[in-house]
């Protein structure tokens, strides 16, 4: 039995197997009860066939009545028992892997919580999705079918053939002659199987992601007249699916008629070679009757096994795809100790000096030599073209992605030693890209945070002016947002990002101005908003706004991630370099949209 796993599972497959087993070890009484049922099933079964070959040699071919009633009453008791404690042992399992499944979920869920928010950026959601669902399921239905049933089919093949040997060594001698076969047919088809099922649930994740993403833009597909074209897209990711999955299938069939032709040439072997041993009265026929009913006891946890493989190479292969999840670094974000309770820094300044960055080891640099100086109370804008480098310099700040050449400090503390939770209640970051939750406009503000209260998030919105249009909602702060703010407006989630930022009493407010227009009313309180945000944080903006980029007193104009132009409002517009370009370019732009 040892030379048949191992001619299934690898080293990597046992260190998958060992790693995700410790999470039986909480639950390990229901583990323990469904060990404890195994013995006993498997000698009530061994009971069940001496009683058999008793019943067949000493009442029946004799033609002896006398205690055959009781016989056959001891045979229905251990029936009995086989049944319960089987019962037993399915439910035990059953319960400790489905509570092994719901920890190793929370687990993953939680950790994916403190993923890099770059992890984000690289990998569709849609993948991780179906990395702690569609996979999740395949584990959970896999270990009690596959992994857990395996082990009991095990022990209860040995004890068979243990027994059968005591019968009659000779004749299991004839039996154990398709056992190589089974070996090499499992050997062949391990690392097919393998590859086949990967190939399924990498198809099924790339599936799953553009699904996702197709959802999320259904309106866009539609404005654009774009069904046609994304069926087309999905149909083809669908095939991909559909055809590994049938290839799959192919090695599950083949791997299951093989084992059954097998042991239906086992099963004619034992009767040819038993007549001859009964014609030559070697054995008696209750011993070749119990050899046959053994037969087919014995082989249906072999063809069991047969697709017990089949269901642990999916489980492995769906736990290599969840485990890329456990080798994800998580945010520590710091070299330094993180904080217990962390506390917000007492900003003081903010120097970036000769920093350099680039995406990817291989890449060009997308920052160069960025150096400025910024004091608690500046305002500073980030101006310039698509692909200048402005959201850069926020994502390095936000330690969104790390790896930068040079130094960035906060207070002379070099930014990789602050622990990642104090920067995170140090600065709020207002992002062009608002997301919304389906939930009341109060979470949406206090996104559940415990230190802000209901009385945090009224005083916030009305900071930002956002109370003027949540007053006139029907529940007011507990109105529901649906469908990521679909029953808002543009500029209200603007508001309502301003207030989220705002709660958390953040020393230092980044601000990456949403380009879309919005209503001139709107407009107008966003812009007082922002003025008072101003008046009250540091802030950082990159900025598409001329009230915001007038009233910044330090502007940095950045060009292929170099800062070509700095100054303010007047100084930058009477060099009358790229900056008064922009500007020129804002103002039209403005003029467009009505300002």
């Amino acid at each position: 039995m040892t030379k048949i796993k191992n001619s299934f599972l690898q080293g990597k497959d046992w260190q998958l197997l060992r790693k995700f087993g410790r999470y039986f070890v909480p639950h390990k009484k229901w583990f323990f009860l469904s060990m404890a049922s195994i013995p006993i099933t498997t000698v009530a079964g061994i009971l069940f066939l001496w009683l058999v070959e008793n019943i067949i040699d000493q009442y029946i071919v004799p033609g002896n009545v006398d205690g055959l009633k009781i016989q056959i009453v001891f045979l229905a008791l251990v029936l009995i028992l086989n049944l319960l404690f089987d019962g037993v042992y399915s439910y035990s399992f059953s319960k400790s892997g489905g509570l092994a499944i719901v920890d190793i979920r929370k687990e993953l869920f939680a950790k994916s919580l403190r993923f890099p928010l770059s992890y984000f950026d690289k990998k569709p959601i849609g993948v991780t999705l179906s990395r702690l669902t569609s996979d999740m399921e395949s584990i959970s239905e896999s270990f009690a079918a596959g992994i857990l049933g395996l082990l009991a089919d095990s022990i209860k093949t040995i004890a068979l053939v243990a027994y059968l040997c005591y019968l009659n060594w000779s004749l299991t001698l004839v039996l154990l002659l398709v056992v190589p076969v089974i070996v090499l047919v499992m050997r062949f088809l391990r690392q097919k199987m393998r590859t086949a099922y990967n190939n399924s649930r990498t198809s099924l994740a790339k599936s799953a992601a553009y699904l996702q993403e197709s959802l999320n833009g259904m309106k866009t597909i539609q404005l654009y007249a774009a069904e046609n074209e994304a069926h087309q897209k999905f149909d083809e990711l669908n095939k991909q699916y559909c055809d590994a999955q049938n290839h799959s299938n192919v090695y599950d069939s083949a791997l299951y008629s093989t084992v059954e032709g097998i042991t239906s040439v086992a099963t004619a072997l034992v009767i040819w070679y038993g007549a001859i041993q009964i014609w030559d009265h070697a054995f008696t026929l209750g011993v070749l009757i119990v050899f046959v009913t053994t037969l087919e006891r014995l082989f249906i946890p072999v063809k069991q096994f047969a697709q017990q493989i089949s269901t642990i190479q999916r489980a492995l292969s769906a736990l290599e795809h969840v485990s890329e999840l456990y080798e994800q670094p998580v945010e520590t974000g710091n070299t330094g100790q993180a904080l217990t309770t962390p506390q917000p820094l007492a900003l003081q300044e903010i120097e970036f000096n000769q920093v350099s960055f680039r995406y990817a080891e291989d890449g060009p640099d997308v920052l160069k030599d960025i150096s400025f100086k910024l004091n608690k109370g500046d305002r500073l804008a980030l101006v310039g073209t698509t692909g200048s480098g402005k959201s850069t310099i926020i994502k390095l700040l936000a330690k969104t992605y790390t790896g930068y050449r040079g130094s960035i400090k906060i207070n002379s503390t070099e930014l990789r030693d602050i622990p990642l939770a104090q920067l995170r209640e140090t600065v709020s970051v207002m992002q062009q890209d608002i997301f919304m939750f389906n939930n009341s406009v109060e979470f949406n503000i206090a996104l559940g945070r415990k230190a802000v209260s209901h009385d945090d998030v009224v005083q916030a919105a009305s900071f930002v002016y956002a109370d003027r249009f949540i007053n006139n909602l029907p529940n007011k702060y507990q109105f529901v947002v649906q469908d990521n703010g679909d029953n808002l407006s543009k500029g209200q989630a603007q508001l309502i990002s301003f207030a989220r930022a705002i709660a958390g009493n953040s020393e230092l407010i980044i601000l990456d101005e949403a380009t879309s227009a919005v209503d001139s009313v709107t407009e107008q309180y966003i812009q007082r908003a922002i003025a008072n945000i101003f008046s009250l944080k540091t802030v950082i903006a990159v900025a598409h706004r001329l009230s915001t980029i007038k009233n910044s007193n330090l502007i940095l104009v950045l060009e292929e991630g170099q800062i070509i132009e700095r100054g303010n409002h007047a100084q930058l517009l009477e060099h009358g370099g790229k900056y008064a370009q922009l500007l020129h370019q804002f103002e039209e732009e403005n003029a467009e949209q009505g300002e």
